[in-house]
């Protein structure tokens, strides 16, 4: 059931169902209106830790509510500060995704042994005694909640979005900051949405996400030093309306990782990939 939880969570983060793409070309998005979609399908979403599996879901919610400046989008809390045909400078609350790539694994462990034997190029292992045996125990990191403010920029051609967020959970104070470009395409049979984005993560957040703890490396020294990363990603959604409220849904995304982190011993990927396909009926 936790697992289960977890992958409907980190997927529904990765590749949101919006309202806005799941809104036909001639409807504007209600107010003061709970909407909720539901999609059957598959889901996967890779793991970049090292020996972790990825995770895989064949449900897929998504809500979402608008007032007149208020608005709840899946787990991304909002409040229009601003609005017009051109800008829009709004105050939100959001999730950071780092966290959960220690949990959604169902087991919430990563022993040392295994972070040394899979990845010996990620730094040289000094063993201060010969005889030492490494401390397996688990590594275990929270999850973090964001607020901040995000900026969007509509143009005919594309919009852009700058956000910075802080670290409001007290988990690591860190902060991201996050640039994406997102365009809508609307066609007779549906709608395509493209978005390409880099997100900085500071090295407070870095490092605790990705640096060992001296109780969790025990007697060995690895030779990482966390430092601000900036990890970029493109992101393809095809929304197909079959009939009334049932649509088509196929989105995917690739998520390319900074040195800074690839450089983490508990890391073994360059990148990730997470992607959902299946039928959505919106309630």
């Amino acid at each position: 059931m936790k697992l289960w939880w977890y992958a409907i969570l980190m997927l529904g983060l990765q590749l949101p169902l919006t309202a806005a793409a799941e809104e036909n070309a001639t409807e504007t998005v209600p107010v003061d209106e709970f909407r909720l979609a539901l999609a059957l399908g598959y889901g996967r979403l890779d793991n970049p830790r090292v020996h972790a599996k990825p995770i895989e879901t064949f449900l897929l919610p998504s809500w979402s509510y608008y007032s007149e400046r208020f608005y709840l989008e899946n787990f991304t809390l909002g409040y229009s500060l601003y609005e017009s045909d051109n800008w829009l400078f709004d105050l939100q609350t959001k999730l950071n995704e780092d966290g959960f790539f220690f949990e959604f694994d169902g087991l919430n462990k990563l022993f040392l042994s295994d972070i040394i034997g899979f990845s010996p190029y990620k730094g040289q292992v000094i063993r201060p005694n010969g005889n030492s045996e490494p401390i397996l125990d688990e590594i275990q990191r929270h999850i973090s909640y964001l607020g901040g403010v995000s900026v969007t920029w509509v143009t005919p051609y594309t919009d852009i979005n700058l956000g910075l967020f802080q670290d409001i959970s007290g988990v690591h104070d860190g902060n991201e900051l996050q640039l994406r470009l997102k365009k809508s395409l609307l066609y007779s049979w549906g709608a395509l949405g493209l978005e390409l984005g880099a997100i900085r993560k500071n090295e407070s957040l870095v490092r605790y996400y990705y640096q060992l703890t001296p109780e969790e490396s025990g007697p060995l020294r690895l030779s990482y030093t966390p430092s601000a990363s900036i990890n970029y990603h493109a992101r393809l959604l095809v929304n197909l309306p079959l009939w009334q409220d049932i649509n088509l849904v196929m989105v995917t995304e690739y998520t390319w990782l900074d040195s800074g982190i690839t450089n983490s011993p508990m890391i073994d990927k360059d990148g990730y990939l997470s992607g959902f396909i299946g039928l959505s009926y919106r309630f």
